[in-house]
């Protein structure tokens, strides 16, 4: 593993901010979904979109994400993608037009960071892989919980504009925080003669089992995302606790997005892990067949849907460093994984939603929310046989 990098002071707070913007821009709509589609006179139905779009983006990104940070380096493709962000983010408050071209950039900008973030912390923290990735995984859940439970009662005071102005506010804050890193920007040429090619990630089989658990762990998660609070409201509770349950979802899953890199950077045998990051969710999902409008029985579903799907991705994003030995093998594994693991998680939302729609129950999307957790297991289980790639 390299030598740590020189780096801006301001390096750890960028990361911070980063991981904030990583999930909220897109968990927080799922809980005003209703009160968007009655502004914009739309369908509801029709705004599931909304959290498809982001998927098939960082999809389709990945690697030309990771081609293009190889030329022109992390730290100015990241700054590039936060300027996206913003002017994605506030074009979503005009109309029904705009709110889906902003949401196909806001998808675009979060590539970048998704691929990325794993490839500077490589970069700049090889010898504190787990500790530095656990800390942006604990903001990126902690926002993600504050947005998914403020973005209501803000939208009830005001409207659903103003909560995403709010959330374009922090994305500005977050650019103007990451300008300082852009002095320490270095490209894949500068590093010398001696570097090495990047591994060809796409005939490597074990970069394939990490792809399908990292693809199925990411439809479980933004099913979930996109579905339960419709499942909790259509159980019996109220709007306001329904925006609670997803709230809950991404707040109780911080300590385990701290702990789980830690604990895959130390641990030799890992399967204990991914055992939790698929049992955990499947166990919450085969609750919500139990038909039942009780807070306290939603707060348990929640528990152990966001200690999973934690887990999941907290294990996914450490193992790309942990499984190569350069920074551009990283950014390459990364870019690759993402790429067709989100094409898998974009089916997760759709899936749910249409068995929905055509047998009038939510079972048999939990059903096969339950079968993805599984999954889980299995190609975790499977990515974990060899040391690296």
């Amino acid at each position: 593993m390299n030598q740590t990098e020189k780096h801006s002071a301001w390096l750890i707070v960028g990361l911070f901010m980063l991981g904030v913007c990583m999930r909220m821009p897109i968990t927080a709509i799922p809980s005003i979904v209703k009160e968007i589609a009655a502004s914009l006179q739309v369908p509801t139905n029709s705004l599931g979109i909304l959290t498809t779009i982001p998927l098939i983006c960082f999809a389709c990104l990945s690697t030309p994400v990771s081609a293009l940070a190889q030329k022109m380096g992390n730290e100015l493709t990241l700054f590039i993608g936060m300027i996206i962000m913003v002017v994605g983010s506030l074009l979503r408050i005009f109309n029904f037009s705009s709110l889906i071209l902003g949401t196909v950039l806001v998808g675009v900008a979060i590539t970048f960071i998704n691929v990325l973030l794993p490839a500077v912390i490589t970069e700049k923290y090889p010898n504190r892989i787990g500790s530095v990735t656990g800390m942006y995984n604990v903001s990126m859940s902690l926002f993600a919980a504050i947005g998914a439970y403020t973005i209501t009662p803000i939208t009830t005071s005001s409207n659903w504009q103003v909560a995403i102005i709010v959330i374009t506010v922090v994305a500005l804050i977050t650019l103007l925080i990451w300008l300082p890193n852009l002095r320490f920007n270095s490209k894949e040429a500068e590093v010398g003669d001696n570097a090495v090619k990047p591994v060809n990630m796409w005939k490597k089989l074990n970069a394939w089992w990490m792809l399908l658990f990292f693809g199925f762990q990411s439809l479980v998660f933004y099913a979930v995302v996109a579905w339960l609070p419709s499942i909790a409201m259509d159980a019996g509770l109220s709007h306001n606790n329904a925006s609670l349950i997803a709230g809950l979802f991404q707040l109780f899953s911080i300590p385990f997005a701290f702990l789980t890199p830690l604990l895959a950077s130390r641990l030799k045998n890992r399967l204990p892990l991914f055992i939790l990051a698929g049992l955990s969710p499947l166990i919450g999902s085969s609750m919500m067949l139990v038909h039942t409008s009780s807070l306290a029985y939603y707060i348990v579903v929640s528990l152990l849907l966001g200690v999973g799907c934690s887990t999941a991705f907290a294990l996914s994003m450490t193992l790309f460093s942990l499984k190569t030995q350069t920074a551009a093998d990283t950014r390459s594994l990364s870019g690759m994984v993402q790429t067709v693991g989100y094409l898998i998680a974009a089916t997760g939302p759709v899936i749910v939603g249409q068995l929905n729609a055509a047998t009038h129950t939510w079972d048999t999307g939990i059903i096969a929310i339950i079968i993805s957790c599984a999954a889980v297991i299995l190609f975790g289980w499977l990515s974990d046989r060899e040391e690296y790639v």
